[in-house]
């Protein structure tokens, strides 16, 4: 009777899991189109309807029982990160909501199960590179890329890569800190980052935040070839934007962030100098004279 029992239990408990990941998945289908239309619809009235919809849906899907385990990899439009350790994933979305203004989206989901909505305040926001925040404080951001490490004092953090279209003349990339309490709950911000000034007292910062020119391109990633953080260095310019004044651009060169005893610590001027035209690829056959695009010699 027993044994009878158990197989039951084995069928009842498999076919939930079938079932759950069926229901998951038809919600995906019609997340997916959502997803499409919230991000690439020219009318601005379809783009927050969709994107009212995919919000729906998305939290009704993943608090659906299993859900850890579903990739979701049809949501094509929106970023999904995994640290290392595998312990949580990040969703983070954007939604441009008309004249320059996107609304940011995201929660935290750990393989506990815990479910963490975040909240964007990026706006309102004061003192960005000292202050810790709450999930509900969030600094909405898309993350483009994550990194788990240990502080100085042994405790482990998560370094996200973010973009925020903060208005219609400027972007803000940023590297924000989570890391969890004892608790278990998430919180952003920790004073990682130090900048060393001879004869000064050492600055430490919560997060690394950088506002430049919404025309330009701007990077902001860890380079593991030269083991450091790689940062374009910013100067302050007239914009080309009309009706706007300064703003900062890249001028070509580098600034890097080390991890040295536990901190990440600021590296000035670490890149080449500034080119006049920028680099591209040598024309296939610029070496090879009177050969054809497959490289054999013209008769």
């Amino acid at each position: 009777m027993m044994k009878i029992l158990k197989v039951i239990l084995f069928v009842f408990i498999c076919g939930y899991s079938i079932f759950a990941q069926a229901s998951i998945a038809d919600l995906e289908k019609e997340l997916a189109y959502h997803a499409d239309v919230m991000t690439n619809a020219s009318a601005v009235q379809h783009r927050i309807r969709a994107m009212e919809q995919f919000n729906s849906l998305f939290y009704q899907a993943i608090n659906t029982e299993g859900s850890y385990n579903y990739p979701f990899d049809e949501l094509k439009w929106i970023s999904k990160k995994y640290p290392e350790d595998q312990s949580f994933r990040i969703f983070t979305w954007e939604a441009n909501t008309g004249e320059g203004d996107y609304k940011y989206f995201g929660l935290i989901q750990t393989k506990q199960g815990n479910i963490f909505q975040l909240t964007d305040h990026f706006k309102t926001a004061e003192s960005l590179a000292d202050e810790e925040f709450s999930h509900e404080q969030w600094l909405g951001s898309m993350y483009y890329n994550i990194m788990e490490e240990t502080s100085a004092h042994g405790h482990k953090y998560y370094m996200l890569y973010g973009i925020n279209r903060y208005s219609a003349y400027e972007n803000i990339k940023l590297i924000d800190i989570l890391f969890f309490t004892d608790e278990g709950l998430p919180y952003f911000g920790l004073p990682v980052f130090r900048k060393v000034e001879k004869g000064q007292n050492d600055t430490y910062l919560n997060r690394l935040v950088f506002k430049y020119a919404s025309d330009g391109q701007m990077t902001v990633n860890y380079n593991p070839g030269m083991n450091m953080i790689m940062v374009d260095n910013l100067v302050r310019k007239m914009s080309r934007l009309p009706e706007h004044g300064e703003t900062m651009v890249p001028d070509g060169t580098y600034v890097g962030y080390e991890l040295v005893n536990g901190y990440w610590q600021k590296i000035e001027q670490i890149a080449v100098t500034p080119m006049d035209k920028a680099p591209r690829p040598q024309p296939v056959l610029d070496q090879r004279k009177n050969s054809n695009i497959f490289g054999r010699k013209n008769k």
